[in-house]
C-alpha cells in the first residue's frame, strides 16, 4: 500500500510528477480492489516524495537559508494531518457500526499507531503478513504503514538535510556535493540491511523503515543531481515513456507484496526515477509520456488522490468484512472505487483544502508581521518570537488534529468497553448447569444467543488477578485467585501449561468461585508444551523448572494440566509429563496431578463459519483428530496421574459444531469460549472426583457462585497458540 503526501492547488513542481502520483495512486486502488494484490505504487510514491522535498530543500540552502527541521516538520505534518485525522475518525464510526465490538480493541490500536506514524512497527510487532493477515482478516488501518514509513522518514529527512547544510557552511563545500555523499552513503546502507533482512524475514522487512530508506534516497539523488542530467529530446521521450510502462505493467509482472523491498523494488524505483528524469524543465512544454502525466484531467485527479488512498483501503476491508467474503469481484470492486471517489472528494473539499488554505496566510502574517506579537526583538525571545509567528498557526492544526483523534479513540473505547460489560452481564445470566455440555437433548437441543455470537472471540475471563510485576515463580501467563477472606486456603489448585489450559480454568471456576476457601493459581507460557520447551525457548523453557520451585514452595493440593496437544493431522502426547510429574511428587509429595485431553484445533474458524451459514450448518461441523495414544494414557495413570478426556462432551458423536446446547462452543479454530468450558465443569467433576474425594460431586449445587475475575479483563490470545 502506498502513500501520497496532501497536495495543495499550486504544488510548485513539475505537473510530469503530479501525474506520476496520481496514475500511481491508480494502480494501487485497482491492484488492491480487483486484483488482490499490490502494484509497487507505494515505492514510486517514496522515490517521489524524497525527491520533490531534497529538491526544495537543496534549492532553499543554496539561497543560504539552512533547513530547519521543526518548523519544516511542524508544516509537512500539519499539512499531511487534517486529512489523515478525518479519515482515521471516520474509519472509527464506521468500525463502530460494522464491527464486532471484541475486535475493536485491535483496531483501537492500529487508530493510535496511525495517528503517531508508527503502524508498521506496529505490524511488525504483530508479525503480520502482508498476504495472510489472519483469521481476523486486514485491519482498516493497515494502509498507515506507507504513511508512517513516509512521516518517519521526513523526520529523517529534515535532520539530515540540517546536517548537511551545516557541514557544507562549515567545509566550505558546495552543500548538493555534500548532501550527496549522505544520501548516496544512507542509500547504500540501507539497501544492504534490505536485502539482509529481506533474505531473513521477508514480512518484517516489507514494513521496515530502515529497508526502505534506499528508496528515498533515490530520489533525493536525482533531485540533487538533475540539473547536471541533460538528455537529447529523443532520449528523454523515450525514457519516460519506458519509466511509465515499467510502472504500469511492475504489479502484473512481480510479487511486489513477497519480494519486495529487495531486489525486485529496483523496478518500479528506476521506472519513477526515468519518468521524473524525463520531465521537462519547469515552464517547457511536456513531451512524450509527459504530454499524458500532464494532462489537466489527471492534475484535477490529484488534487484528491490523498484522500483517495486514506479512504479506498477501508472502504474494501469493511464492505468485505460486512458481507463475510474474501475477495470483491468486478461489480463489487467498482462500487468500493466509486464510493470511495465520492467520499475522497467530499473529504478532500471538506477539511483537507480548507485547512491548507488557512495554513497557507501563515506565510501571509509572517511577511506582513500580523498575527503574534513585535518584531525585531534581540536574543532568544525575539527567536522564540519570531518562531511562534512563523509556526502558529501549523503548531495550532498539529495540536488539534492529534487531540481530535485520540479523542475518537477514546470515545470508541469506551463505548466498546461499556457494550462489552453489558454483554458479560448477559453471559452471566445464562444457566450454565442446563446449556452447552449440560443441555438435555443433544448438541442441536437449543439454539445459541445469535446477538453474542460477536463476543465470543474475546470470551476467555482472567481467572484472578495478574500476578504482580516481579512476582517470585511467576511466568508470562500469571494470574492468582486467593481465598474471599484473604485467609490460607483450604485448597489450592495450580492450573499449568498455554493457552488451553487458561482456556479451560472456566471449568475449574465453576467449582473453586462456589468455595470461598479455595484458592485457584494459574501459570502459562504462549504455545508452551514441555515437549516444545526446548525448541521455544524463552518463557516456555522457564516455565517447568519455575513452575516446580512454586510447587515446592506452596504445596497445591492438585496442579491440572493438558496431557496431549492436538493437531490439525495428530494428537501428541507429552511424554516428558511423566519424568516432571515425578520430581513434582518429590518436592511436594501430598499433591495430585490431573492431565486432561487437549479440546480438537480446526483449519478454519468456527464460529466465522457460523455467522455466516449458522450454527448447526453441515459445512461447519467438523470431525476431531482421533489419534489419542492408549499407551500414554495406560502410562500416565500408572504413574498416578488422574486422566480427564472430555472429548466425547466437545464433541458428541465425533462431530464438533460451533454451537451446543444453547451456547457458543468456539471462540476461533482452537480455543473454548469460557463459557463453554464453564459448562464442562460438571463433566470434569464426574472424573476427577472419584479420586480426588474434596471435588465436589455435585459442582453447580456445591455452594453460590461468587465471581472473584477482576471486571472487564480478558485473555488476548495469540495466532500461534
Amino acid at each position: 500500500m502506498s502513500s501520497p503526501t496532501a497536495n495543495g492547488a499550486k504544488t510548485g513542481y513539475l505537473p510530469e510528477v503530479q501525474g506520476l502520483r496520481t496514475v500511481a495512486l491508480g494502480l494501487v486502488a485497482v491492484f488492491h480492489v480487483w486484483f488482490g494484490r499490490v502494484s509497487g505504487g507505494v515505492d514510486v510514491f517514496f522515490v517521489v516524495s524524497a525527491y520533490l522535498m531534497t529538491r526544495s530543500l537543496a534549492a532553499r540552502a543554496e539561497a543560504g537559508r539552512i533547513t530547519r527541521p521543526v518548523e519544516h516538520l511542524l508544516g509537512k505534518f500539519a499539512r499531511l494531518l487534517p486529512a489523515a485525522a478525518a479519515a482515521i475518525v471516520l474509519i472509527l464510526l464506521a468500525v463502530c457500526l460494522l464491527e464486532p465490538v471484541p475486535l475493536w480493541e485491535q483496531h483501537l490500536e492500529a487508530a493510535r499507531a496511525s495517528l503517531l506514524y508508527v503502524e508498521n512497527r506496529e505490524l511488525q510487532l504483530a508479525s503480520a503478513d502482508y498476504l495472510d493477515p489472519g483469521p481476523a482478516g486486514p485491519s482498516p488501518f493497515q494502509h498507515f504503514w506507507s504513511l508512517s514509513v513516509q512521516g518517519q522518514a521526513f523526520v529523517v529527512w529534515a535532520l539530515l538535510h540540517c546536517l548537511g547544510d551545516l557541514a557544507a557552511r562549515v567545509l566550505g563545500l558546495p552543500v548538493r556535493r555534500v548532501l550527496l555523499g549522505v544520501f548516496a552513503l544512507i542509500g547504500a546502507l540501507s539497501f544492504g540491511y534490505a536485502l539482509h533482512l529481506v533474505a531473513v524475514d521477508q514480512s518484517f522487512a516489507y514494513f521496515d523503515t530502515a529497508a526502505r530508506l534506499w528508496e528515498f534516497a533515490a530520489g533525493s539523488l536525482l533531485a540533487l543531481a538533475q540539473h547536471r542530467l541533460r538528455l537529447p529530446a529523443a532520449l528523454r521521450a523515450g525514457c519516460g515513456w519506458l519509466g511509465l510502462l515499467a510502472i504500469l505493467a511492475c504489479g502484473f509482472a512481480l510479487p511486489v507484496e513477497s519480494s519486495f523491498p529487495g531486489w525486485a523494488a529496483l523496478w518500479p524505483v528506476l521506472a519513477s526515477l526515468l519518468v521524473i528524469l524525463a520531465a521537462a524543465a519547469p515552464g517547457a512544454p511536456p513531451t512524450g509520456a509527459g504530454r499524458l502525466l500532464a494532462h489537466p484531467l489527471l492534475a484535477a485527479a490529484g488534487r484528491y488522490t490523498y484522500a483517495l488512498y486514506l479512504l479506498h483501503w477501508p472502504v474494501l476491508v469493511l464492505s468485505l468484512s460486512a458481507l463475510g467474503i474474501d475477495r470483491a469481484d468486478w461489480l463489487l470492486g467498482t462500487a468500493v472505487l466509486v464510493v470511495s471517489a465520492l467520499l475522497s472528494v467530499l473529504l478532500a473539499r471538506g477539511v483537507e483544502q480548507p485547512v491548507l488554505r488557512w495554513l497557507r496566510r501563515t506565510r501571509h502574517d509572517a511577511a506582513t508581521g500580523r498575527g503574534g506579537g513585535r518584531r525585531g526583538a534581540a536574543g532568544l525571545r525575539g527567536m522564540l518570537r519570531a518562531f511562534l509567528r512563523r509556526n502558529r498557526r501549523p503548531g495550532i492544526a498539529v495540536l488539534l488534529l492529534l487531540a481530535m483523534g485520540f479523542g475518537a479513540v477514546g470515545a470508541a473505547g469506551g463505548i466498546g468497553q461499556a457494550r462489552l460489560d453489558g454483554v458479560r452481564a448477559e453471559y452471566a445470566a445464562l444457566d450454565i448447569p442446563s446449556l452447552g455440555a449440560n443441555a438435555a437433548g443433544g448438541a442441536a437441543s437449543a439454539d445459541p444467543p445469535a446477538e453474542l455470537l460477536d463476543y465470543v472471540r474475546k470470551d476467555t475471563s482472567v481467572p484472578g488477578e495478574r500476578c504482580a510485576e516481579g512476582a517470585p515463580h511467576a511466568a508470562e501467563l500469571c494470574f492468582d485467585l486467593p481465598p474471599l477472606d484473604g485467609a490460607e486456603p483450604d485448597r489450592t489448585i495450580l492450573a499449568l501449561g498455554n493457552s488451553h489450559s487458561i482456556q479451560f480454568n472456566g471449568a475449574l471456576l465453576e467449582a473453586v468461585e462456589r468455595q470461598p476457601t479455595w484458592a485457584l493459581h494459574t501459570r502459562g507460557a504462549w504455545s508452551c508444551t514441555i515437549e516444545t520447551a526446548q525448541e521455544r525457548g524463552g518463557a516456555c523453557v522457564e516455565l517447568w523448572p519455575t513452575a516446580l520451585d512454586w510447587i515446592e514452595e506452596h504445596r497445591p493440593d492438585a496442579v491440572v494440566l493438558f496431557g496431549t496437544q492436538s493437531t490439525l493431522t495428530q494428537e501428541l502426547s507429552q511424554w516428558g509429563l511423566l519424568e516432571w510429574i515425578e520430581e513434582a511428587r518429590e518436592r511436594s509429595p501430598g499433591t495430585e496431578f490431573v492431565a486432561v485431553r487437549d479440546n480438537p484445533r480446526f483449519d478454519r474458524d468456527p464460529a466465522a463459519c457460523a455467522g455466516e451459514f449458522g450454527p448447526f450448518a453441515s459445512g461447519c461441523l467438523e470431525a476431531p483428530v482421533d489419534a489419542l495414544d492408549p499407551e500414554f494414557v495406560a502410562a500416565l495413570e500408572a504413574a498416578g496421574v488422574i486422566w480427564v478426556d472430555l472429548q466425547d462432551a466437545i464433541c458428541p458423536d465425533g462431530v464438533c459444531a460451533p454451537a451446543q446446547g444453547g451456547l457458543w462452543v468456539f471462540q476461533d479454530d482452537n480455543h473454548l469460549t469460557d463459557t463453554y468450558a464453564r459448562s464442562l465443569a460438571q463433566r470434569f467433576a464426574e472424573q476427577v472426583h472419584p479420586r480426588l474425594e474434596w471435588w465436589p460431586e455435585e459442582v453447580y449445587s456445591s455452594g453460590e457462585l461468587v465471581d472473584r475475575s477482576p471486571p472487564g479483563d480478558i485473555l488476548e490470545h495469540t495466532e500461534e497458540d
